[in-house]
């Protein structure tokens, strides 16, 4: 832990010590005064619920087991939960609910008694972790800080199910990546239902202190019928979107701990993975890697993470998506739990901490912290290899160096009051020859409830592999594509594209981004101006930053209406309209874009959403040896229309449809095209134990009256889920194009596969007794072919078991 502890800090030193700060802090300077000047005089604090609940402490033993039958309940605080705040604006509650709340200096216990008149009704199914949204549910929310930023949340179905997660005021992000280790049970009776939770305070971020605090709180419940209603214990005001200034106060918690909050867990993956070739023999790799994870924290306002030699292999399968026609890098969520853990700390208007970069670190260091006004964070981890996403304007790629590279990340935020918060960002990716250093300064202030204004300013400092651009030439291996030498290179044919001009950089070089935006958000009408800029020279590597070379401006606005009337079947109806201009550094028009759209909120919690888009946009360059736009593309114009409805008519039953028809861009070709998109969801538990999911994509494009493609995605996976603990789940993954040789202008049929098809499988069986301490057995396999179905060839599989256990203490 030592030797982490030092890389760590020797990280740290090493990120800000640079000369870049310098730079920054002159080009950031006349945003950072205006910011200052604004705290100089505190905005007017945001309204707040006034309800004080008086936590209970006790001495007495209590175990979790949903029956609240310890005399220790007996002197619990005892809170109504009785105004539905959605979709009706704090009207009566029609059923009963009672939250009965008591700590012992170690843990928060929480008991919900929840009255149903018709029990039968209850919507309640055994699924994994965080899957259980749609069902009844019950919970808190606890910000423990009382600042308004981060709130934890924990929620439980009425079989004991827990979904828990953070929301972050800061982004408006909600988040279910964050698992902690509590304990909650429920059960179903004639009357309803009871769930009895326990939240050790040892997983909770707070200030200890012998004297009563004051922590943020609400305590709600999900009751999905024809309307899903939100019951809570506090009144929301449809004008004020921060919910977390609305909190009620839990009061108490004097003397709280968190112990000793350490939790080691060593893990131990055994695996067997087979590869090969086309109709070439397997070539086998056996795998037997322990590894450790290390989580204490140090005080209790600060946390420090490490793990050593980790096994940050996905043990489920990411969700497929179509990439044909697409010239941008697709997004990937992040599931590794080292990364996940407090990664709010990290979080910012831009994306600059993207950990599915680091794809094979050694090891990893994480600390993270809060001290009354002032939050930070940083992680240093290493990788085995390094993959550098290469933004541009009109497409990205990702690069890749057999380099072992040093990853950090360091963030600082100071909430100077409720409404006003600073902060700074800095990034570092480096190896040898290649570098990429970010420093960042932003701001927010809330003037009110329904006024924010962001800002967020970074400087990048990149230095390339002299040989980068050679990963993106259309050369045979080992020819040298001399970007600088090009003239002329037209789409018949050429041995560079974008990425290759973005690469070639034969010395340091430097660029800066900017995102702003002023944003209304009221009971009525909301309004947004908002400007981004990101710099042909501005790089983002540790982050997900796929577009440079160019600055957007933004308009946009949208009308509310509700209707709260008894039995109606519609609740909110919203008209929304947006505009938008895009140029690359030297003015020339990239995009131009008119939005309007109209959606409808109804019964059985169902939607229909209808779209209407005009776009101008060009297409690739003509002289692909040039960044010119000017001259060197086509403005299309293109009308698009988008369908999109989705509803829950009975428990248990989820449908969805999204229908897209319109002007599309033909890539290959640099033409104007018509293109179809259909994709369709079923979300199917037909018992308390299964669930059936379902998602189809079908993807078109014609041009020059004749078909382009055809693209087509299956997505199928069942789930049977024994217990709270354990399931067993089998996925199927199918992606079948098809493509018409020729109608492809500019290559040679030959060289156009008419057919790619691509399946894979995986079978999956997990016992959970916490999120660290797991049993994984599974079995995938990936086959593909260029020919008929029958004809899929398996070229990649691997079994594995992975066990892991956390010691508490």
């Amino acid at each position: 832990m030592a030797n982490s502890l030092k890389v760590v800090i020797s990280g740290a030193l090493s990120l800000i010590r640079s000369k870049e700060y310098q730079l920054l802090i002159r080009s950031t300077f006349a945003a950072a005064c205006y910011l200052l000047a604004c705290c100089l005089v505190p905005a007017e604090a945001s309204s707040a619920n006034q309800q004080i609940i008086t936590v209970a402490k006790t001495e007495l033993a209590i175990s979790v087991d949903g029956k609240l039958d310890e005399a220790a309940w007996q002197q619990a605080t005892v809170v109504e939960l009785d105004i539905v705040t959605r979709p009706f604006d704090n009207t009566p509650s029609p059923v009963k609910t009672q939250a009965l709340l008591i700590e012992d200096g170690a843990s928060l216990y929480i008991g919900f008694i929840a009255h149903d008149p018709n029990p039968e009704r209850i919507r309640a199914f055994l699924k994994d972790r965080d899957k259980s949204w749609g069902d009844d549910i019950v919970g808190v929310k606890l910000d423990t800080y009382n600042n308004q930023n981060l709130a934890y949340r924990f929620l439980s179905n009425p079989l004991g199910v827990q979904i828990d997660g953070i929301e972050n005021e800061l982004t408006g992000n909600e988040s279910d990546a964050w698992d902690g280790i509590w304990d909650s049970k429920g059960h179903i009776n004639d009357q309803g239902y009871v769930v009895e939770m326990a939240l050790p305070f040892r997983m909770l971020n707070f200030r200890e202190s012998d004297q009563p605090q004051d922590w943020g709180i609400e305590l709600l419940r999900r009751y999905p019928r024809e309307q899903n209603l939100r019951i809570s214990n506090i009144r929301l005001d449809r004008g004020n979107k921060c919910e977390l200034c609305q909190l009620a106060t839990a009061r108490g918690f004097a003397n709280a701990k968190q112990g000793q909050n350490l939790i080691v867990t060593p893990s131990l993956v055994i695996a067997r993975d087979e590869t090969r070739e086309q109709d070439q023999p397997w070539q086998s790799d056996n795998e037997f890697e322990p590894s450790l994870d290390v989580r204490w924290g140090i005080t209790p306002d600060i946390l420090f993470n490490a793990t050593l030699n980790p096994d940050f292999s996905t043990v489920e399968t990411d969700q497929a998506q179509l990439s044909i026609n697409n010239t941008f890098t697709l997004f990937v969520k992040e599931k590794r739990p080292f990364f996940l853990d407090n990664a709010d700390y990290f979080s910012t208007d831009y994306n600059l901490v993207y950990t599915r970069n680091i794809y094979a670190p050694n090891y990893g260091g994480k600390i993270t912290g809060r001290h009354n006004n002032h939050s930070f964070g940083l992680f240093v981890a290493d990788d085995e290899t390094t993959n550098i996403l290469i933004p541009g304007n009109r497409g990205s790629s990702v690069a890749e160096l057999d380099d072992e590279s040093t990853n950090a990340a360091l963030r600082y935020n100071y909430d100077y009051t409720q409404d006003i918060t600073l902060g700074w960002i800095s990034t570092l990716r480096q190896a040898d020859d290649y570098r990429n250093q970010v420093h960042g300064i932003d701001g927010r202030i809330r003037f009110n409830d329904t006024d924010v204004f962001q800002l967020q300013k970074l400087y990048s400092r990149t230095e390339y592999p002299d040989d980068l651009y050679q990963q993106f030439c259309d050369t045979d291996d080992g020819v040298d594509c001399q970007p600088q030498q090009v003239e002329d290179c037209d789409l018949s044919g050429c041995d560079i594209n974008e990425q290759v001009l973005r690469t070639d950089k034969e010395q340091t070089f430097s660029g800066h981004a900017l995102r702003t935006s002023f944003i209304h958000d009221g009971r009525d009408w909301f309004y947004k101006l908002g400007f981004e800029q990101q710099n042909s020279g501005f790089r983002g590597d540790l982050g997900f930053i796929g577009k440079v070379d160019y600055q957007r401006k933004q308009v946009a606005g949208a009308r509310y209406w509700y209707n709260d009337s008894d039995g109606a079947w519609w609740q909110k109806f919203r008209i929304y309209s947006d505009w938008d201009i895009t140029h690359n550094d030297d003015g020339e028009l990239i995009e131009k874009e008119f939005d309007v759209s109209a959606r409808l909120d109804a019964n059985y919690e169902s939607e229909i959403y209808l779209a209407y888009t005009r776009r101008d946009l060009v297409g690739k360059r003509i002289d692909q040896s040039s960044l010119d736009i000017d001259g060197n593309t086509t403005l299309f114009n293109m009308d698009i229309f988008q369908l999109f409805t989705d509803v829950k008519p009975f428990a248990g039953l989820y449908l969805s449809a999204k229908l897209e028809y319109g002007d599309a861009i033909d890539f290959a070709s640099n033409r104007l095209g018509t293109k179809r998109l259909l994709r369709t969801v079923i979300d199917w538990s037909p018992n308390q134990h299964l669930q059936l999911k379902l998602r189809q994509t079908y993807r078109d494009l014609d041009a020059d009256g004749a078909n382009v493609f055809i693209a087509r995605l299956t997505d199928f996976r069942a789930t049977y889920q024994f217990n709270v603990q354990s399931f067993l789940r089998g996925s199927l993954i199918y992606k079948n194009n098809a493509r018409n040789p020729n109608n492809y202008l500019y290559d040679d049929p030959e060289d156009i596969d008419a057919h790619s098809r691509d399946f894979s499988f995986e079978f999956l069986y997990a016992y959970k007794i916490n999120p660290q301490t797991v049993f994984y057995a599974g079995y995938s396999e990936y086959q593909d072919t260029n020919e008929e179905f029958s004809d899929l060839e398996a070229n990649d599989r691997r079994a594995f078991v992975k066990f892991s256990y956390a010691w508490i203490r």
